[in-house]
C-alpha cells in the first residue's frame, strides 16, 4: 500500500492529543494524494453565514417519505400535560412519596428512619432530570434546609417533567424530515464526566446530534453490555454510562438526536481476550490467530458481536448505529494475514452491512458508516485494499460520513501546500463521493466528519469549524459531525453561538 500506509503514523498522532479531562479515542482518518488535480472548491469563514439549527418544526406523524430514522411514539422533547405526569409519578414514586395535585404535580417523601439525603437520591434518579444521585442528593439538601429527619416531610427537587416511558423506543426522536444531523462526537470517559453539559451547548446552538462511543476503539464497553461476549471478554472496564437508555433520554429530552458509535472490527481487546482466539486474523504462513488488534472481518462471529452490540443500542432508544472501522487492516499483507484478495473486500464489507441494516431497518432507526476520506477522491487500487467501493458498499446504508479531515492530507495535495490550512478542503471529498455514488440511485446522504482539532492548521478556531461547515453542505453533503479526540469544542461553541436556552 502506497499511500494508505501513512494513515498509520499520523493517525496515532491524531488520535492521542494531550488533554486533562477524557482519554482520546482512536478513529480512522486517511491521507491521500489525488490521481488526477481538481480545482479545490473554496468557502467563507464568516460564522455568522451558517445557519447550524435544526428545522424548526419537526411534525413526527408526517415525516417524509424515505426517511430511514424514524420516530417512537412520544414526543419527549416537550413536556408531559400536568394529569399524565401526575399519574407517572403515582406509580413509580418509591415507598414514602405523595404525589401532590399542583399544577405541575410535586413529590413529597416521608423520610423512613436511617434514610438520607444520599440515599433518597439514589431511590428518586430514575425519575429526576438531574443526571447523578450526587446533584440530586445536593438538590435536596437545598431544597429541604431545615435537615431530613426521620418522620419529616420533604420536596424531592429535579423531578422529570416527562413521562418515562417502559420502551425506550417508544421515545426515539429520528431523524428531521430534512435528514440533517448537525453535532459532535463523545467519548464514554468524557460522557460520564460532561454529558449533560455536552447536551445543553448543543441545544443552546440548535444542533441536534452527538456520536456517542457506545463501544471505543480499544474493544471497551462503555455501557452495562448483556451481549454475552463482553462479560466472556470482560470488556467493561468502566462503566463510563451507567444506563444506557437513561443517557439517550436525557439527549432527547433536549431535542437531540443519538448516533450510537461502534467500531466493528478494529478490537484490541476481543482480540486478544476471545476464547481461542477464534475471532482473530491467522497468520498466513501457519494459519494460527495472531493477535495484530483487529478480527477478522470474515468471521461470521465478529460481525455478529457488532450486531449484537447494534440491537442492544437500538433497544436502548439510539436514533442511529454508525459502524466504524467497518473495513479491512491496510497495513497486513498477503505474506503475513490471511486475508481474502482485494477484489472481494468492498463485496464482503457491503454483505455484512446488509446484515446490519436489516436489523436497523426493521426497528426503525438509521445506519450510517464511517468512510476513509480516500474512498472518495483516492487511487482504486487503496479502496478495494480497504474494501470501502462507495458505489459497493455506501447504498446499503442510510448515510456515509467520509473523514476527510484537512490536516490528514499530504502537502501538496490538490496543489494546497498545507491542506490542514484549508478546511474547504472536506468539500472535495464530497463531491467526488455523491458523483461516485449517483449512478447507483442510492438515496443514501453523506453527513461529513470535519475537524475539531488544530493539527496542521495554524489558523484553526471558530472560524475555521464554521468554514468546514459551509464547505461540507454546499459540495452535495447532509449536515456535519465534529470529531476532537479529546472532546474539546470550544471553536465550536464559539463558531455557533448560542440561539436559545437549554
Amino acid at each position: 500500500m502506497r499511500r494508505s500506509l501513512v494513515v498509520v503514523g499520523l493517525l496515532v498522532l491524531a488520535s492521542c492529543t494531550s488533554r486533562t479531562t477524557a482519554p482520546a479515542t482512536g478513529r480512522d482518518a486517511a491521507l491521500e494524494a489525488p490521481v488526477t488535480p481538481r480545482a479545490a472548491q473554496s468557502a467563507s469563514s464568516t460564522a455568522g453565514d451558517v445557519d447550524a439549527g435544526a428545522p424548526a418544526a419537526e411534525k413526527r406523524a408526517t415525516a417524509h417519505a424515505g426517511n430511514p430514522g424514524k420516530p417512537g411514539k412520544y414526543d419527549v422533547s416537550v413536556p408531559s400535560p400536568p394529569g399524565e405526569l401526575a399519574e407517572f409519578f403515582r406509580t413509580h414514586v418509591p415507598k414514602g412519596g405523595a404525589v401532590t395535585s399542583d399544577d405541575p404535580p410535586k413529590v413529597m417523601h416521608t423520610v423512613a428512619a436511617g434514610e438520607t439525603a444520599a440515599s433518597i437520591a439514589t431511590a428518586y434518579l430514575p425519575l429526576s432530570e438531574l443526571y447523578t444521585s450526587t446533584e440530586l442528593a445536593n438538590a435536596i439538601v437545598k431544597k429541604n434546609p431545615t435537615g431530613v429527619s426521620a418522620g419529616k416531610k420533604i420536596e424531592i427537587p429535579g423531578l422529570t417533567t416527562r413521562v418515562i416511558h417502559d420502551d425506550p423506543k417508544d421515545e426515539r426522536l429520528g431523524w428531521p424530515e430534512d435528514k440533517t444531523l448537525r453535532g459532535v462526537f463523545v467519548t464514554g470517559p468524557y460522557a460520564g464526566i460532561k454529558w449533560v453539559d455536552t447536551l445543553d451547548r448543543l441545544a443552546e446552538r440548535s444542533l441536534n446530534a452527538v456520536v456517542l462511543d457506545g463501544k471505543d476503539y480499544e474493544g471497551y464497553i462503555n455501557y452495562p453490555s448483556k451481549v454475552p461476549l463482553v462479560a466472556e471478554t470482560g470488556a467493561i472496564k468502566t462503566l463510563h454510562i451507567p444506563d444506557l437508555a437513561r443517557a439517550i433520554r436525557f439527549a432527547h429530552w433536549r431535542g437531540i438526536r443519538i448516533i450510537l458509535r461502534i467500531p466493528c472490527f478494529h478490537d484490541p481487546w476481543t482480540d486478544k481476550h476471545a476464547k481461542d482466539a477464534r475471532m482473530s486474523i491467522k497468520f498466513a504462513p501457519t494459519g494460527k490467530p495472531i493477535h495484530v488488534d483487529w478480527l477478522d472481518p470474515t468471521n461470521v462471529e465478529a460481525q455478529d458481536y457488532a450486531i449484537a452490540l447494534a440491537k442492544e443500542g437500538i433497544e436502548a432508544g439510539a436514533d442511529e448505529i454508525q459502524l466504524d472501522y467497518v473495513r479491512f487492516p491496510v497495513h497486513l499483507s498477503s505474506k503475513v494475514a490471511v486475508l481474502p484478495p482485494k477484489e472481494e473486500r468492498s463485496k464482503i464489507i457491503r454483505d455484512f452491512v446488509k446484515r446490519v441494516h436489516a436489523v436497523t431497518s426493521a426497528a426503525g432507526a438509521a445506519l450510517s458508516l464511517d468512510f476513509f476520506g480516500v474512498a472518495a477522491t483516492g487511487d482504486p487500487n487503496d479502496i478495494e485494499y480497504l474494501g470501502q467501493h462507495i458505489p459497493t458498499v455506501a447504498p446499503e446504508a442510510d448515510a456515509i460520513s467520509l473523514m476527510s479531515y484537512p490536516s490528514h492530507y499530504n502537502k501538496g495535495y490538490m496543489g494546497f501546500a498545507e491542506p490542514g490550512e484549508h478546511p474547504e478542503v472536506v468539500g472535495i471529498g464530497n463531491t467526488a463521493a455523491v458523483k461516485l455514488i449517483k449512478p447507483t440511485g442510492a438515496a443514501t446522504i453523506f453527513r461529513t466528519w470535519l475537524q475539531a482539532f488544530p493539527l496542521r492548521s495554524s489558523n484553526y478556531g471558530p472560524a475555521y469549524v464554521v468554514a468546514e461547515a459551509k464547505s461540507a453542505e454546499s459540495t452535495g453533503g447532509v449536515g456535519w459531525l465534529m470529531w476532537s479526540p479529546a472532546c474539546e469544542y470550544s471553536a465550536v461553541w464559539s463558531g455557533f453561538p448560542k440561539t436559545k436556552k437549554p
